[in-house]
């Protein structure tokens, strides 16, 4: 049997038709297909085809159009008519690149932003490398008639045409100048579209009249991506080559001119990207040499030479602190925004055009944290229970200027800074909240909302608020268990969650979600359900958001935008760009003493207090300070989010997660509250005591703590008299002709009548 089985068998390829599982799956099919596997029909397949290629030709028209007028002109001068201007003064305006300096709120030199110092973006002058075969090689694969053209090519934009109609009507090649590329790395805009196109080719046109071609030529050299951030060719012979623009050799040119075209593709820092970018480096040379830009000779010998690449190195000449990459990400965020211009150029402008930013950080309050986050003992407990964690906890750190708004003090990770462009996680990490996000959701609402005050009764029992689960007790406590009546003041201090999701209830979760936005933290996108009212959110909160939204309470209900810098300053000393922090009111005053009188609880006599508790200055006098805990359910984040009337600050902690979800553990649980309290001590000891001012109208009046209501007589001899904070003349306010109903003096009864014994004997 067996060899009757060998026989049968053979080593020689069978077509996929005759296989054993073309058979297996012949035998499990039945019937026949209802369509084709690819539905769409020939007639359909040339429709599509036609169609690309007659949108290619409607835009050539169109230009044909603009150029010699005509029919469709009037279409073009609408398109035209919308058409921006482009913001590149700054970059003209300078020969050679200038040393941007970043300021601290004082006026001092923080950071210098120049050639040595970021090797990311360096800009050079093309004077500089008019020498080199850069030009000739940009020109010669890009743009081969960039000198004889104004800012357009019909002859480059035809050959895209039959380009698109040889290949299916996608075209092998773009039809777009140096000029108009250099118009996209200016305004930033890659929109296909046919007005976009149109818009481009005015703004083209504009800036052939506006600059010359060397010009243009020298900001295309200096704004065109070249791969892993770096912008401009001197970026890119740094960091590729290790020397500068000016050295490079005809080979190192070549490779250069054709990284714009797709930088990830032919990105010299990866083995494949290395192999495609010397191909497109050999072709480019051979495009030279046909356009007669090199001779044969110069040609063979720039084939025969070697690229010597520069070996990896991460490590920065300078390391930028968190505060200082954060200030300058935003000043190029809000110049891009306000000139219309690329966040390229913008970065160019800020790098190299010797700006003057000036930021908000208060260099004392920075210190604090830069100690703080150096310090083993408030990040790792137990460093030895640690030892076989995958990763070390982290955290972040941010300090609001309660007075101004504005950005005191950032730290994003533990540990020295060692590179630039790291992971910053007081503004990049977002993380569910836990119960720090509970004032700004439900108990600060429904305070301004008069729904509640500190001394409302209320029941902690079971609940059942999961509306996909309605028979199950959700949410439940941290403890696991119920304490029955108690205040809201006992509630919020105790973060009893089932009380914080029935307040979110009353509020309703829109509204809720309302308020949490006008405070900075905008997540109405996700729409209202019941887990956000104790930190349960599809997309996280940062640090900065949490700091500034409980800046919001400390300043008496003004929420301010958070911001870095207060302005930006040319070389000539003329505005470039001011901060103007969005303010306006949230929340009344009266809502916020009563909110932050409840959250003093929390730091007198929560857990916080046994790592010092109010905050005290060098002379021992009182700083009063307010703030919330937060613990997510899983134990993965811990958060202590706190103020006083001079700072507000936000703390997490926890791990990156990046290999895998990692709890803290039982001996880390309270770090971030050590954390904070370290920070807020240290910034507060050279203040002057301060507390909370109570406004007029918010008076401390006993109430019955069984019924919430005036306490009459049976109240006092029951001991359920306790007195708190109550707006005058609110809903909530217990008053006098209104007492307590759960304790009530009983009505006097007729006077009892003897009754007489018969066994007596009268008299």
């Amino acid at each position: 049997m067996a060899a009757a089985n060998d026989k049968k068998r053979s080593t020689k390829p069978v077509k996929p038709e005759n296989s054993a599982l073309a058979d297996e799956l012949r035998h499990r099919l039945k019937g026949k297909p209802t369509q084709a596997g690819f539905s769409r029909s020939w007639i359909r397949e040339a429709g599509s085809f036609i169609w690309d290629v007659v949108r290619i030709v409607i835009v050539f028209v169109l230009c044909i159009c603009f150029v010699f007028g005509g029919f469709g002109a009037g279409m073009l001068l609408g398109y035209a008519s919308t058409t921006k201007p482009l913001s590149i003064g700054d970059l003209t305006s300078a020969e050679e690149s200038q040393t941007s300096f970043v300021y601290d709120s004082d006026g001092n030199v923080m950071a210098k932003l120049t050639g040595s110092e970021n090797i990311d973006r360096v800009y050079v002058s093309y004077s500089d490398v008019r020498h080199t075969y850069i030009d000739e090689a940009i020109i010669a694969v890009e743009d081969e008639r960039f000198y004889s053209h104004s800012g357009i090519d019909l002859k480059r934009i035809g050959s895209a045409v039959l380009s698109a109609i040889a290949h299916g009507g996608k075209a092998t090649y773009g039809g777009s100048t140096i000029t108009q590329q250099t118009v996209k790395l200016i305004s930033g805009q890659d929109e296909h579209s046919t007005s976009r196109k149109v818009q481009e080719w005015f703004s083209a046109m504009s800036l052939e009249q506006d600059l010359s071609k060397d010009e243009i030529l020298e900001l295309y050299i200096n704004l065109a991506p070249m791969g892993n951030n770096y912008v401009g060719i001197q970026a890119a012979a740094q960091n590729y080559f290790g020397k500068d623009a000016r050295d490079l050799t005809l080979p190192e040119c070549a490779l250069i001119a054709g990284l714009p075209k797709s930088p990830s593709y032919y990105n010299p820092l990866r083995e494949t990207g290395r192999r495609n970018a010397l191909r497109r480096m050999r072709i480019i040379l051979g495009m030279m040499r046909d356009q007669n830009k090199i001779t044969e000779e110069e040609y063979r010998e720039a084939l025969n030479t070697e690229i010597v690449f520069k070996s990896r190195n991460t490590k920065s000449a300078t390391i930028n602190s968190y505060f200082t990459e954060y200030v300058i990400s935003e000043v190029i965020s809000d110049l891009a925004k306000a000139r219309g211009i690329s966040k390229n150029l913008a970065s160019s402008l800020v790098y190299n055009r010797g700006y003057h930013i000036y930021s908000t950080m208060e260099k004392p309050v920075q210190n604090v944290l830069d100690d703080a986050f150096k310090k083993q003992s408030l990040f790792q407990t137990k460093p030895s229970k640690l030892a076989a964690y995958p990763e070390k906890p982290n955290g972040s750190c941010v300090v609001i200027n309660v007075k101004t708004g504005a950005i005191a003090a950032m730290a994003g990770g533990y540990g020295e800074k060692t590179m630039n462009l790291t992971l910053n996680r007081a503004v990049s990490t977002y993380r569910n909240p836990g119960s720090s996000i509970k004032p700004l959701i439900d108990y600060g609402p429904a305070i301004e909302l008069g729904l509640i005050a500190p001394g409302t009764i209320v029941n902690d029992r079971k609940v059942y608020l999961d509306p996909n689960n309605p028979k199950k007790a959700w949410p439940v406590n941290y403890e696991r268990n119920y304490a029955g009546q108690m205040t809201i003041r006992q509630a919020l201090s105790k973060s009893r969650n089932t009380i914080a999701a029935e307040v979110w209830t009353k509020v309703g979760g829109q509204t809720a979600l309302w308020y949490l936005k006008q405070v900075g933290i905008d997540r109405t996108s996700e729409g209202a359900y019941p887990s956000q009212s104790v930190g349960g959110f599809s997309k996280g909160m940062t640090t900065l958001e949490m700091a500034a939204a409980y800046a919001t309470f400390a300043s008496g209900g003004t929420y301010t935008a958070p911001y870095a810098y207060t302005k930006v300053l040319d070389s000539e000393g003329k505005l470039v760009i001011e901060a103007k922090p969005i303010k306006y009111r949230v929340y009344s005053k009266e809502s916020c003493f009563l909110l932050t009188d409840i959250l003093k609880d929390v730091v007198t006599s929560g857990w916080i207090r046994k790592y010092g508790g109010q905050i005290k200055n060098s002379k021992g006098k009182q700083i009063d300070a307010a703030g919330k805990t937060g613990t997510t359910s899983d134990n993965n984040d811990k958060w202590f989010c706190g103020f006083t009337t001079y700072y507000s600050a936000a703390v997490w902690y926890g791990y990156d997660n990046r290999l895998k979800q990692t709890t803290i553990p039982k001996t880390d649980f309270y770090n971030a509250g050590r954390i904070w309290e370290y920070c807020m001590q240290n910034i507060h000891k050279d203040l002057a005591a301060s507390s909370f001012k109570k406004p007029a109208n918010v008076v401390k009046v006993s109430y019955c703590t069984k019924s919430g209501m005036y306490p009459n007589a049976e109240c006092k001899d029951a001991k359920t008299v306790k007195s708190d904070y109550f707006v005058k003349g609110s809903f909530l306010y217990p008053k006098e002709d209104k007492p307590c109903k759960v304790h009530v003096t009983p009505t006097p009864g007729p006077t009892p009548v003897p009754t007489k014994n018969p066994d007596q004997p009268e008299g």
